[in-house]
């Protein structure tokens, strides 16, 4: 694909496509590795801590509502399931977390890439290529939300891919009719006539075959793909009717080949159907009762009703200004100028039904994070002309966009984590099966928004928490017999601190903000951060 795009001759362009698909990987891949926290809740209550039910060793008591409601799609918790089984008895949590990051990751990073080679045919210049290569390459958030093991970010990347997979089958048809029918030689007409053989045209017709087929494939993978996208979740439904109809009205497809798009995902809707009734021990219907208990019974209101313009406050802060301005000027200014491109009439219903319904949150955009490198080279190419008579402006802006970007992954990779995960990490490692008591100078580790993490707590843990205050020392001397550990857990720094001063001889364990960073503590950040830290006490 990448010589196809880059053309004859053209090697800066395919030097500069290998490069930046090497550097969004590496960027990807360190991502997945270093940042196991996650961005929302759902992820952990909803899709960890069911998988632990169907596992057995999370209660059903434990879950959130939306279990009894039958509202979450089983698809993720199963592949919880699956992949908790193959890390041995007893499951290792972390391992397992560990392992589906990394797939959602591969899945994002595979879409992107795809999605970002394709989109290369829609810009013709150099320069606006170039534009879509950077911003693939050197976001900062693609990275970072494709490493997240949220519906979100699965259905997203699922349904980019299913749209490339149209795309290309598109293509091949129309390469089809745009070949020119080639009439079949004799290949021994020469030899009867006792002249010189002339050597026979090519036949194109097995061409064509191979064409058709490749076209069937490409749709028929399209179909599987936009079906797990919608089972994964629901929401998705919208960037699919925004394709289908750039499919049925712009480019008129057939009935034969709807039906070849629609068949796979009928089966990946049934499959979905299958796993939900499975998880949930009866014949459910999760899409169904998602829109009956938040739209109908307007339970998701419950949680923050906001304007709509709300969301355009949350991209341009959580993207980290003026980068976030830029993206979104980019895109509203690509949907308005170019409303027949495929990614373009994809988004549009999306985000206009995230506009109107009345409950709002950032994450509920983050399916469309893949087409923002394509908005922002579409923009670029109709200004191209703007840019061109700046071109040392031009220039400077692109490294700077370029610097940005690669700070802001550095940064994300090394800031203080203020989530317990890496704690969790140390836990498993260290204490798991000890039996181990944890003090606590306010609330254990484990709890988190008022609910018990029991995904990755130890259950053969005594905890003391909310201490703060009281006579930490006596409950300790009872014990520290020597026969368990004995942990003590901080999440103020002054606490630690006064800890320490008494207990010299504790053992420190893990600190959410290494000794180094005291170095950089400008303008003494550092007081100002949840800072979590844990202790051994030796055998006394």
């Amino acid at each position: 694909m990448i010589e196809e795009i880059g053309g004859k001759g053209n090697e800066p362009l395919k030097k500069l496509i290998r490069n930046c698909i090497v550097f969004s990987l590496v960027t990807h891949m360190i991502c997945a590795w270093f940042i196991n926290w996650i961005y929302h809740a759902d992820e952990l209550f909803q899709i960890l801590e069911f998988g632990g039910y169907k596992l057995g060793f999370i209660p059903a008591e434990s879950l959130p509502w939306e279990f009894p409601a039958r509202i979450r799609p089983a698809l993720q918790p199963a592949m919880v399931y699956a992949v908790g089984k193959m890390t041995g008895n007893p499951v290792n949590p972390i391992l397992t977390a560990f392992i589906l990051r990394m797939f959602t990751t591969i899945i994002g990073w595979l879409s992107l890439t795809f999605i970002t080679l394709i989109s290369l045919n829609w810009v013709k210049s150099i320069e606006s290529k170039k534009v879509l290569l950077y911003g693939y390459a050197s976001l900062w958030f693609l990275p970072y939300l494709h490493a997240n093991f949220s519906s979100e970010s699965l259905s997203g990347s699922l349904f980019f891919a299913g749209l490339g997979c149209v795309w290309m089958g598109n293509h091949c048809s129309q390469s089809r009719k745009a070949r020119p029918a080639m009439p079949r030689q004799n290949d021994f007409s020469g030899w009867h006539s006792g002249r010189d053989a002339k050597p026979a045209r090519p036949s194109h017709s097995g061409g064509g075959e191979l064409s058709q087929r490749n076209e069937i494939y490409w749709l028929f993978a399209a179909g599987f793909l936009l079906g797990f996208a919608f089972v994964s979740r629901v929401q998705t439904g919208f960037l699919i009717a925004g394709l289908m109809f750039w499919c049925i009205f712009l480019h008129r497809f057939s009935f034969k080949k709807i039906i070849i798009i629609f068949i796979p995902a009928a089966i990946a809707v049934a499959i979905g159907f299958v796993i939900d009734s499975w998880f949930y021990g009866e014949w459910v219907n999760t899409a169904w009762n998602y829109y009956k208990a938040n739209i109908i019974q307007g339970i998701a209101n419950h949680y923050g009703v906001f304007p709509w313009w709300d969301y355009l406050i949350w991209s341009f802060n959580m993207m980290i200004p003026p980068l976030g301005l830029v993206v979104m000027i980019g895109v509203f200014y690509a949907m308005v100028k170019f409303p027949k491109n495929i990614v373009i009439v994809s988004i549009i219903p999306f985000i206009l039904i995230h506009f109107v319904i009345s409950h709002k949150e950032s994450r509920f955009l983050f399916p469309l994070i893949d087409a923002i490198p394509v908005c922002l080279a579409l923009t670029y190419s109709h200004f191209q002309r703007l840019f061109d008579k700046r071109r040392k402006l031009s220039t400077a802006l692109g490294k700077i966009f370029a610097g940005f970007n690669v700070i802001c992954i550095v940064v994300l990779i090394l800031k203080p984590q203020q989530q317990p995960y890496d704690l969790y990490k140390v836990v498993h490692d260290k204490y798991w099966n000890s039996g181990a008591y944890m003090f606590c100078t306010s609330d254990d580790p484990y709890s988190f928004i008022g609910l018990v993490v029991n995904y990755y707590k130890p259950d053969n843990f005594t905890f003391y928490p909310k201490l703060r205050g009281t006579n930490i020392d006596s409950l300790m001397a009872k014990t520290n017999t020597g026969i368990h550990p004995v942990l003590m857990f901080f999440d103020r720094e002054h606490d630690e601190y006064d800890f320490i001063k008494k207990h010299p001889e504790a053992k420190r364990i893990y600190t959410s903000i290494p000794d180094w960073m005291h170095w950089v503590n400008v303008n003494n950040w550092i007081s100002r951060t949840l800072k979590l830290s844990l202790y051994e006490m030796p055998v006394k």
